[in-house]
């Protein structure tokens, strides 16, 4: 099958107008039992999902991945244990996802936002305001030109390609949804958990069971290893395949 098919049902879908229950697609939390009364306080206001996702959940990632528009991700760092290293967190959600920031009182922002988050706020900011607020970003996020929207993706497009277990589906769908390389740090890093990244090893492993798949097909990855990291930007047809 050629490549370009392959990219095409990343931008071909119609987007589709779909009720949308909350502003915000995705909660995660760098510790979900810490975002537990952050949650329960905030139901009243309707802007957060009734359950929070842990950092590397691949079924928040295929969410934020196959969602019409621009999806909103809000990730809840509870303490500022949390602080060493956040801005890399941020700038690889941002990769797939609007980013709004619930950070512990006194935490700098400025580094967050040039990483890309889209807002930081305290955590501790009274519910209402903090509804008022993840609210106003929805909006501004709709507001957007529809030409910086993306359309929304179907699994079943991808056809017999796309791998059958979660984790492989999630690689899949970051690697075919590429527009710029990914740094094999920054995919141990999205791909690992709040405590710690996924170990290289880990991650060439399932990127070697994603290619076993694809060979039949005469495709693999697109990886370039050079000064001690590898960078991997989508899938390139094997020659020969047409």
């Amino acid at each position: 099958m050629p490549i370009a098919e392959i990219r095409d049902t990343v931008s071909r879908s119609p987007m589709a107008e779909e009720d949308v229950t909350y502003p915000v697609s995705v909660l995660l939390s760098l510790r979900r039992e810490q975002t537990a009364p952050l949650l329960r306080a905030m139901r009243s206001q309707h802007v957060l999902p009734a359950l929070s996702h842990a950092w590397g959940s691949e079924l928040a990632y295929g969410a934020l991945l196959h969602e019409a528009g621009t999806p909103l991700a809000v990730l809840d760092v509870p303490s500022p244990r949390w602080s060493g290293g956040l801005e890399q967190r941020v700038r690889v959600l941002s990769r797939i996802s609007s980013v709004m920031v619930l950070v512990p009182d006194h935490t700098e922002s400025t580094e967050l936002l040039s990483a890309g988050a889209a807002n930081v706020v305290p955590r501790d900011t009274p519910s209402k305001e903090l509804g008022s607020r993840i609210a106003a970003e929805r909006r501004w996020l709709d507001m957007r030109p529809s030409s910086l929207r993306r359309p929304a993706t179907d699994p079943s497009e991808y056809g017999l390609l796309r791998p059958q277990q979660r984790s492989q589906q999630v690689l899949f769908d970051i690697l075919c949804s590429a527009s710029q390389p990914w740094c094999c740090h920054d995919l141990c890093l999205m791909l690992g958990t709040a405590e710690q990244p996924m170990s290289r090893r880990a991650l060439q492993a399932r990127i070697a069971r994603l290619e076993e798949r694809l060979m039949p097909y005469g495709i693999s990855v697109d990886c370039t290893a050079r000064w001690g990291r590898t960078t991997y930007m989508g899938f390139v047809e094997e020659p020969g395949n047409g």
